[in-house]
């Protein structure tokens, strides 16, 4: 009896043994800033519709895809192992107006220093190497220098670019919790990319 159940016994095993040691999800390099007259990013131009813009992103090695609850197109981005959002936000006439690239959010105390600066690091280096120094430029702010609750964040670099402009920003604010109710304090760093 127990050899009948054997072979069963050890494939039961071998799966339940692949879920625990499964190697996490290791998602490609998204592609990187285009070069100028070239688009925003991902293939993304001024005044493309909300459906343009999708095929755009997945043509370009993004995975655009629609948001059914606020309209908005996002997509993934993964930069130096890090994991970001772009948001895509669209005028009345459906034409896109400007690109967000958010870096994780968290309000535990060590995350400020430990994730958002490095995520702002390099998002900053990115951009360097894509269109060159800012004309306006900071080093990281302390936490408790970044205006609290602030929608703009600090504004720690300014690209002002022929066709557009870039700011690099760190953001700290308050938000409820959904699991435990606590109003908690998060913090993390913004991309804005606003065509001319």
């Amino acid at each position: 009896m127990l050899c009948k159940r054997l072979p069963l016994f050890l494939a039961l095993l071998f799966l339940l043994g692949g879920f625990l040691f499964a190697v996490p999800n290791q998602f490609p390099e998204s592609p990187a800033f285009p070069a100028l007259g070239k688009g925003l990013i991902g293939g993304l131009t001024s005044g493309l519709s909300r459906e343009q813009s999708v095929q755009a992103l997945q043509k370009n090695g993004f995975l655009g895809y629609r948001e059914l609850q606020s309209d908005l197109i996002k997509s993934p981005v993964r930069w130096g192992g890090f994991a970001y959002e772009l948001t895509c936000k669209f005028n009345a006439s459906d034409e896109l107006e400007l690109c967000l690239i958010q870096g994780e959010a968290g309000w535990q105390d060590f995350f400020y220093e430990d994730i958002v600066r490095p995520q702002w690091q390099t998002l900053r280096g990115r951009v360097d190497q894509a269109y060159g120094k800012p004309a306006h430029r900071i080093d990281f702010p302390d936490y408790f220098s970044v205006p609290f609750n602030d929608m703009g964040g600090l504004v720690t670099d300014r690209w002002e670019l022929p066709d557009r402009t870039l700011m690099l920003t760190v953001q700290t604010y308050s938000q409820q919790d959904c699991c435990t109710r606590q109003v908690l304090d998060f913090s993390c760093c913004t991309l804005l990319i606003q065509p001319k």
